[in-house]
């Protein structure tokens, strides 16, 4: 694997702005806590504070941290989240990647600013991008990397859907 020279871990929002025009990888890491009352998956339930949750590739930084920052339709991760905190009951759209109500995108886009950091790294060599988020992945087991689910099957379940936007609203 290239020696990859990665940023200090910084609160997503400052980190996606600081990411540059250029091709490269970035971590997100749990900064804050959890909800209380969301029913998290059990593969989830032993996250914490610090823990590394998604590893992701791009072919410009600053356009993916664009995706990230607001528009749940173009980023698998932002999907992600949705689904496990329950948001995605409110999916709408025509495309095959429905966004939330805006509603929804404020509140899933407040807990990220609060509770997530990211670092990234820029790398020299575009087409080594994918063999090393790859190599990242396999050694690093990131939970909202779900290789072979759609961000929609990480559906928590109908009767919690309320109760975890809800929850989401009252730490807010």
């Amino acid at each position: 694997m290239e020696d990859l020279k990665w940023t200090k871990t910084a609160p997503a929002k400052a980190a996606w702005q600081a990411m540059p025009f250029g091709p490269g990888i970035y971590k997100c890491f749990l900064t804050g806590g959890l909800p209380k009352d969301v029913e998290w998956p059990p593969e989830l339930r032993p996250l914490k504070r610090g823990d590394l949750i998604y590893v992701g590739r791009a072919t410009n930084l600053r356009s993916r941290a664009r995706h990230h920052d607001v528009q749940t339709s173009k980023s698998t991760f932002r999907r992600s989240l949705a689904a496990i905190l329950g948001l995605q009951a409110q999916w709408h759209g025509r495309s095959a990647h429905p966004r939330l109500t805006d509603t929804d995108e404020e509140l899933l886009s407040a807990w990220m600013v609060s509770n997530l950091g990211t670092s990234f790294c820029v790398v020299s060599e575009p087409d080594s991008i994918a063999g090393l988020e790859d190599a990242l992945r396999a050694e690093l087991c990131p939970p909202f990397n779900r290789d072979g689910l759609t961000p929609e099957q990480l559906y928590v379940s109908t009767a919690t859907t309320e109760a975890n936007r809800n929850a989401l609203r009252d730490k807010g």
